[in-house]
């Protein structure tokens, strides 16, 4: 009896989790979906079959500038991730597969962009890049050039900083991959004489094509749903991707134009689903192309020689562009009064001033008071939904764990601004109390961030073995005791890497925020965002250098609590 009715209790909490997952996530993209096919206005959003129309395509396809923003959204992506695996890609060579000296701190110096919001890094690269008073620019004028070194409201600066923004992405995924290749194949072919740069090119390269392909694709997706850095860059100087263009349809054009913003965002949709579809099929036949043994093996380390001072040359080029010229221009401009170009003159200006406006501001300590709400109890709700969710998934037989399963992971293939429209149209399609709170932003945190909690807990779930639960449960345990009994202490590592990782992104990530805040919701990045665009460079520029202190303390926290937990080496 006893044994029914706990089959019971657990069949009515999986599908209540399943049921409310999939109100959550399946329901406000399906209104996105259905709104995107209709006239709408405020007061018509919500569920309903009426004024169904294809004009809000033909509005967006009829129109020329849909496909100069269509090709200026693909140039930005591709060049993003190129730039990207550029950048990443060598580093993770030099760190994984030669004998550089010194390479052991490459981890360290790239793992520093993490620590930047993307608004931050377009700030600082307008104070590097600006055409008028650009500290690169001035200094390329100063050495006898014409123009500009490259201005920073255009497609190609866009490009640059994106592509920053995105290696150290692409050096932790092209590292995993270099890491767990066999090395026999290459040690076969210099036995059989051939150079170093012959097994580069004709075994090593050909060997990690696979893994690149699909680098690739996740970095596209990632370029094409960027928001923050063409926000910056681009938005002023109308070169518009998707993600900004839907932003200025939905709430900077007036009226807004929410049929055609919902079009834009479908098509978004489309287009990320379609690339991460791509992408599992590449991974699902990835076996032909395996290149780890199950054996014990060492990568070959490469000697470099002289060309090790090429490699230190690129280690310093990266530390430069990548964090020493961004960090040190936002501390500089935070102690101006107004931004000057760094000199002796303007050093008789430095003042603390800007520091002490931010802090004193009413709005700074609102933000900071919800973005603390947002984050804290954003990253405990989702490991706690992830750890729950792992659980029935791979430890139990329940019909429709798949489904369960599925729903999670939806939210991966939509874009955080795709997302931020759905609970937008979901919420006001009603009357209710949370729309323009911190609670709306949460819901959505919720249904972005859980497919990112839920790959911390599932491959920690994997690791642990049944039989601990199992002779719990023989002991007469429940599921919550041996929830907080066996699994909390064996998952604490995943856990809290997870939730300071979920908490790293709610704090720096603006594309949901953005659309969805109100006047007393304000969170730091959309109030970063409000003071730039307000004409505050120095403010601007001193809550930048707050809020990377601030990240940089979480990111140290993250690392200390998390090290030795082999689990999430790879995470």
């Amino acid at each position: 009896m006893m044994q029914g009715f706990r089959l019971d209790v657990k069949h009515v909490c999986f599908w209540t989790l399943t049921i409310v997952a999939g109100l959550l996530v399946i329901f406000p993209i399906g209104l996105l979906v259905l709104n995107s096919f209709r006239d709408v206005t405020v007061g018509k959003l919500g569920f309903s079959l009426t004024n169904m129309t294809l004009g809000n395509y033909w509005e967006a396809y009829s129109n020329p500038r849909t496909y100069t923003m269509l090709l200026n959204s693909i140039w930005f992506a591709v060049g993003s991730l190129l730039v990207a695996v550029f950048l990443g890609g060598t580093l993770a060579f030099l760190s994984e597969r030669t004998d550089l000296p010194f390479r052991k701190f490459i981890p360290a110096i790239v793992m520093v962009p993490l620590i930047m919001p993307s608004v931050v890094k377009g700030i600082a690269w307008i104070f590097l890049l600006s055409p008028r008073v650009g500290l690169l620019n001035q200094a390329w004028k100063a050495l006898g050039f014409n123009g500009v070194l490259l201005s920073a409201y255009s497609l190609p600066a866009m490009i640059w900083v994106e592509g920053i923004s995105m290696s150290t992405l692409a050096f932790l995924m092209i590292g995993a991959t270099i890491r767990r290749m066999d090395p026999t194949l290459e040690e076969a072919a210099a036995v059989s004489g051939v150079s170093t740069l012959g097994v580069l090119t004709r075994v090593t390269l050909p060997l990690l094509i696979p893994g690149f392909a699909g680098v690739f694709l996740l970095l596209f997706i990632r370029g094409i749903e960027s928001f923050e850095i063409p926000m910056l860059l681009g938005f002023n100087s109308r070169i518009f991707v998707f993600s900004t263009n839907i932003y200025y349809t939905l709430r900077s054009s007036f009226p807004p134009d929410y049929g055609l913003g919902f079009a834009y965002s479908l098509t978004l949709v489309v287009l990320t689903v379609s690339a991460l579809l791509c992408y599992q099929r590449m991974v699902s036949r990835a076996e032909r192309f395996t290149v780890v043994a199950g054996k014990g093996y060492r990568s070959r380390l490469i000697p470099l020689g002289r060309w090790r001072y090429l490699g230190w040359a690129f280690m310093g080029f990266y530390s430069i562009v990548g964090v020493l010229l961004p960090f040190l221009i936002l501390i500089w401009s935070s102690l101006l009064p107004y931004y000057q170009t760094p000199s002796k003159k303007a050093l008789a200006f430095t003042t603390l001033a800007n520091y002490g406006t931010v802090v004193g501001a009413s709005d700074f300590w609102l933000s900071i008071k919800n973005t603390a709400i947002l984050t804290g109890g954003s990253s405990l709700v989702i490991m706690f939904v992830a750890v729950i969710s792992s659980w029935f998934i791979h430890r139990t037989t329940i019909r429709g764990r798949k489904i369960l399963d599925f729903i999670i992971f939806l939210p991966y293939a939509v874009s955080g601004m795709c997302v931020g429209v759905a609970f937008m149209i979901l919420f006001l399609s009603f009357d209710n109390p949370l729309y323009g709170t911190i609670w709306i932003i949460g819901l959505a945190y919720l249904v972005n961030y859980l497919p990112i909690g839920s790959r911390f807990t599932h491959a920690a779930v994997l690791q642990i073995h049944k039989e601990l639960e199992e002779a719990a449960w023989a002991s007469g345990s429940g599921f919550w005791r041996t929830l907080r009994c066996i699994w909390i202490p064996l998952l604490l590592p995943a856990l809290i890497n997870g939730a300071l990782y979920v908490a790293v992104l709610t704090t720096k990530v603006m594309s949901i925020a953005v659309l969805l805040y109100g006047p007393d919701s304000m969170v730091l990045s959309v109030y970063l965002w409000r003071v730039w665009d307000g004409g505050n460079p120095g403010e601007a520029s001193a809550l930048a250098v707050i809020l990377i202190v601030v990240m940089g303390g979480m990111t140290l926290l993250a690392r200390r609590l998390a090290s030795g937990a082999a689990v999430f080496k790879d995470a």
